[in-house]
């Protein structure tokens, strides 16, 4: 409107229609914050949002909406809704089956348009589209006993809580059959999340850049394990070690192509007995 003046003269007068907008807007509001609120759920072991509530108060926020743009709901400053105009129409429509689009998640279902904001499926959620790939374990010491333990290679998941191309790689390439039956049957996942908050028992000093820094939480020792081990700093970020801690492949990073990340298994796999 700065660039463009004459566009404010023909603006429609305020009224009812702008409460509508500003109803709206505080449903998409409500539904987005539950991704803020999400990740500090997570991070802080919470444990308030499961994946099936997140999905179901999405589910219930946009087809109230849509339920509201048809004007069965009204609201203390709504005028009286006389007629549905095609704009409201096609908006009650859009948000009531962007609403139904998510209902099939609530057992499963990858929804990769919202995999950004929803939080991981995890193996106690219970899914009739496909096994879910979880970690076995989420501390590295872990995972390397039982990798010597069970003669199984490790796949190092460096993720984080808020880590939108996390949630992408989780829904769009590990939800592929032959992707989640390597991972499950081959190879031992840990997940270290590098923005966890829990403390730790006593607070580790280390040496980084000639510089002491103080390691204090689960996130923070992770983070200094991949910068200084791997020099990386991103997530996700994926690496394969042997039962010994060898490398076996090169370290892998984003990816949408779920044949792309299966190469690299089966690459770090063949390498095993080199």
């Amino acid at each position: 409107f700065a660039f463009f003046p004459d566009w404010l003269r023909n603006l429609p007068k305020s009224g009812g229609w702008l409460n509508v907008v500003k109803v709206l807007l505080g449903f998409f509001e409500l539904a987005f914050s539950l991704k803020f609120l999400s990740v500090a759920d997570q991070a802080y072991g919470w444990n308030l949002l499961s994946r099936p509530t997140f999905i179901a108060i999405w589910v219930t926020l946009f087809i109230l909406a849509g339920i509201y743009l048809l004007g069965k709901i009204r609201l203390p400053h709504d005028s009286p809704v006389e007629s549905i105009s095609v704009p409201r129409f096609f908006g009650a429509i859009a948000c009531i089956s962007f609403g139904i689009y998510l209902v099939p998640g609530l057992f499963g279902a990858p929804l990769n348009v919202i995999s950004a904001f929803t939080p991981p499926l995890s193996k106690n959620d219970n899914s009739i589209y496909t096994k879910p790939v979880s970690a076995q374990f989420y501390d590295f010491d872990k995972a390397m006993a039982a990798a010597k333990a069970g003669n199984k290679p490790v796949i190092i998941d460096f993720t984080g809580y808020g880590c939108v191309n996390c949630r992408k790689m989780e829904s769009a390439v590990w939800s592929d059959p032959a992707v989640s039956k390597k991972i499950n049957e081959d190879y031992i996942l840990v997940s270290l999340f590098v923005d966890d908050r829990t403390p730790l028992p006593q607070p580790i000093t280390v040496d980084e850049n000639d510089k002491q820094i103080k390691i204090e939480t689960q996130g923070e020792k992770w983070s200094y394990l991949q910068r200084h081990k791997f020099g990386a700093n991103a997530q996700p970020f994926y690496i394969l070690l042997s039962p010994e801690g060898k490398l076996l492949n090169h370290s892998f990073a984003f990816t949408e192509n779920p044949s792309e990340f299966l190469q690299f298994l089966s690459e770090g796999q063949d390498n095993i007995n080199k």
